[in-house]
């Protein structure tokens, strides 16, 4: 298993290109029409009379729509999957990871072995599974690109404490602990002097910037 998915790992990077904007993946928005006061409510459903599950704050930046249906987003917040109004949402531009043409701003994760990476908009990004013990190490994208020709996957090279390469793709994606549908898919190939090489694969998410 680890043979195959570290050779489409590697085929997929080798068709990338290197330049051009970040295209073609879920949409982000901004909170707009709230009174500073109040809060935009996230419905269990894509209904204005259903639950309360959570709720954005005005002003709120990085909404990742995952779905749209009849005038309604369903979004991830704060752990909980849920239906905003898209009457109060506004696209944004989706920021890229630095000076890459890859999206930045994401959080990836997986579970047995757990494991983590953050995508920042900077250039830099953060790593951590069990061979870290949780503790992050330092990261920097030195390079994000995405497939020649396609919308996505994204491949970001990681330099730093860890070395490796992370293709995330856009795909619908369970971390296996929860309900929630995830909209990225990752696969991050790294190397250290502690764990060695290692194969991982999980989920990726867009955090709301409150």
């Amino acid at each position: 298993m680890r043979t195959r998915l570290l050779a489409t790992t590697l085929a997929l990077a080798g068709c990338m290109s290197s330049t051009g904007p970040v295209l073609a993946d879920y949409p982000v928005y901004r909170v707009v029409n709230v009174d500073d006061h109040d809060t935009l409510n996230v419905r269990a459903t894509a209904n204005p009379v259903s639950a309360i599950l959570a709720e954005l704050p005005p002003h709120a930046e990085m909404v990742e729509v995952l779905e749209e249906e009849d005038g309604w987003g369903r979004i991830i917040v704060d752990g909980v999957e849920g239906w905003v109004s898209l009457a109060y949402l506004t696209p944004m531009d989706r920021p890229a990871a630095g000076e890459t043409s890859a999206p930045g701003g994401l959080i990836c994760s997986g579970t047995e072995p757990f494991w983590g990476l953050t995508i920042g908009t900077d250039g830099g990004a953060e790593f951590y599974d069990a061979y870290s013990l949780g503790e992050e190490r330092a990261v920097r994208i030195t390079e994000g690109r995405v497939a020649t020709g396609r919308f996505y996957p994204f491949a970001y090279r990681l330099d730093g404490e860890v070395e490796g390469l992370a293709i995330i793709d856009r795909r619908e994606c369970s971390d296996g602990m929860s309900d929630l549908g995830y909209g990225w898919r990752a696969y991050v190939d790294v190397r250290d002097g502690e764990g060695g090489a290692r194969l991982l694969e999980g989920c990726c998410r867009t955090p709301v910037r409150h």
